[in-house]
């Protein structure tokens, strides 16, 4: 048998086509692309992540164990992970390479040295509960964490938020919407070559390196981290990105203040963390009850020059921690958590990248803040404040270990949403504008009276970055910072003074990855079990009707084609 094609034309245009579809699958094999048509541009890079991988200098692998037997939700979750690596390797090419490892196809030796591995970064199986057909519940493990290396360095990171206050649809939502930032952020970490310098100030009674070490080891992952006084040189703060100014007790200098001052209006960053009441709970703990006074640390003209007051008073707050107290005061002892009211629990703002998706952060005898000059050239943004329930209590405060017992009286707490934490930026006046410099200062090559661009945050609690430490003197034992005792919660008070501090020191943008919204669309349940059994019908019987009409829209076709 033998074929003889009669149209030389034909054969052409099917090797024309043949070839062009071949030119196709490997222009698309070259080139990655993809149309992104979310509203909120939920599947494309900002500008700073992709520059970030655009300037990667050796190869970054990324491992993932969000994968196998999932449900929907962290299936989900793990889908957008991978999207969210196919971006990022889109921009470093063949810089960057990940991959999905299932845990539970590991055997014996080699899962328990993956979860050794894992523990390491304090990463622990999470568990999942959910109702089998016939009513039992069923336990299972996953592990939404991924290990990034680079070169000699490896850096965790956990993809799931899990706060207590939401649903489980939201924390996967709010997992979904950090992707970018945890993943940048870890990048950062990585191929940052010299790290920026912040400072804890130290010469007014601030806390002493014990009391903060939980904020320097979270800072240190980012920042060379240093402490020290100010001196006479007005230059001595210059190298430093941020001062953190935590929970001074005795008076600032004239000189301090204006080495402060200028280096505000030089574009320094400063993060004050001050209690305007001088009341601990260690005070508490010597005798039974105290008094709380103002705390005159000299800053209320300096702060108040900024557009800040910070007020004399202490607010109770029905949404608070717990503290243990000895319920058995005579033999052994007895420790119960009971409610402290003087330990709010504030409420951050979801509209920040400091503050966006972190816990309620811890406080300890916390006042309140006021802005002042509307005519100043700044923008603010509160970022913590106390619940509904606020009661605002004026210096001197009378506190009492008995009033634990206290039922709260409901009309006593009046006053809502105190503003405990707010951030301003933009261009501050000088305190010392229009006054004769403080003698001794050197070092200072031009007086400035308002200042470039810059930021300042001011938290009206000193507690919020001291964590507890017991036995001091002898042998310390370190709490985690934010941790309460008394329940055995962990509250966003690490988080909050870490994104403090690189929002602070931020210059690229790259925190505001945080601020990212997506729409967390669901269907109404309470609408699905009222009457919907015909969507239910239409659902099932509409395909199968468009499917026949389809079929003889064809049949009637082809009859008045080919009928004759």
């Amino acid at each position: 048998m033998s074929i003889s094609i009669n149209h030389p034309n034909k054969l052409v245009k099917l090797a024309v086509v043949v070839l062009g579809l071949i030119a196709i699958s490997w222009l698309g094999r070259q080139v990655f692309f993809r149309i992104d048509l979310t509203s909120e541009k939920r599947y494309t890079l900002t500008e700073t992540s992709k520059q970030f991988m655009k300037d990667l200098s050796s190869e970054l692998y990324v491992k993932v164990y969000l994968t196998g037997d999932l449900n929907s939700g962290f299936t989900r979750l793990s889908n957008s992970t991978r999207e969210m690596l196919e971006e990022f390797k889109s921009e470093a090419g063949r810089s960057m390479y990940f991959e999905f490892v299932n845990p539970d196809e590991s055997n014996g030796d080699e899962k328990k040295a993956l979860l050794a591995e894992l523990a390491e970064y304090g990463f622990e199986p999470q568990s999942v509960f959910e109702n089998a057909e016939d009513g039992r519940q069923i336990q299972s493990y996953v592990f939404p964490y991924a290990l990034i290396y680079f070169n000699d360095r490896i850096v965790g990171v956990n993809l799931l938020d899990n706060l207590p206050s939401r649903s489980g649809s939201e924390n996967l939502n709010s997992s979904i919407e950090g992707l970018e930032y945890k993943f940048a952020n870890a990048f950062r970490k990585l191929l940052t070559e010299e790290k920026s310098r912040v400072a804890f100030l130290e010469g007014h009674g601030e806390l002493d390196e014990l009391d903060v070490i939980e904020a320097t080891d979270a800072l240190s992952a980012y920042y060379q981290v240093d402490r020290g006084q100010i001196g006479n040189d007005a230059a001595v703060l210059a190298p430093y990105k941020v001062v953190i100014i935590a929970k001074p007790s005795k008076p600032f200098s004239e000189k301090d203040k204006f080495v402060l001052d200028q280096y505000l209006m030089n574009g320094g960053r400063l993060l004050y963390l001050v209690d305007a009441v001088n009341v601990t709970l260690d005070s508490l703990r010597q005798a039974p009850q105290t008094i709380g006074l103002y705390n005159d640390i000299n800053l209320d003209d300096q702060l108040f020059k900024y557009g800040v007051r910070v007020n004399p008073v202490v607010v109770e707050d029905v949404q608070a921690g717990r503290i243990l107290m000895n319920a058995k005061p005579q033999g052994q002892p007895q420790l119960v958590p009971v409610p402290w009211l003087y330990s709010p629990l504030l409420s951050a703002s979801q509209n920040h990248p400091v503050t966006r998706n972190i816990n309620l952060v811890r406080g300890g005898f916390t006042g309140t803040i006021d802005t002042v000059g509307n005519n100043l050239n700044v923008s603010r943004h509160i970022l913590l404040r106390t619940s509904q329930y606020t009661k605002v209590n004026k210096t001197p405060v009378f506190i009492s270990m008995a009033d634990v017992n206290k039922q709260p009286v409901q009309a006593e707490f009046n006053s809502p949403h105190q503003t405990v934490a707010i951030i301003q930026e933009g261009n501050f006046p000088s305190v010392f504008a229009n006054r004769q410099m403080p003698a001794g200062i050197r070092g200072i090559n031009e007086r400035m009276d308002v200042s470039v661009n810059t930021r300042l945050m001011v938290v009206a609690d000193g507690d919020i970055i001291r964590n507890q430490v017991r036995f001091k003197q002898s042998n310390p034992q370190i709490f985690p910072l934010g941790y309460d005792e008394g329940s055995q919660q962990q509250y966003g008070n690490k988080d909050f003074i870490v994104n403090a501090v690189n929002y602070l020191c931020d210059e690229d943008g790259w925190m505001q990855l945080r601020g990212r919204h997506l729409t967390l669309r669901l269907l109404d349940k309470q609408k699905i079990s009222e009457g919907t059994g015909w969507l239910k019908w239409l659902n099932v019987v509409l395909p199968i009707v468009l499917m026949g009409l389809a079929s003889l829209l064809f049949v009637y076709i082809r009859y008045r084609r080919f009928g004759k």
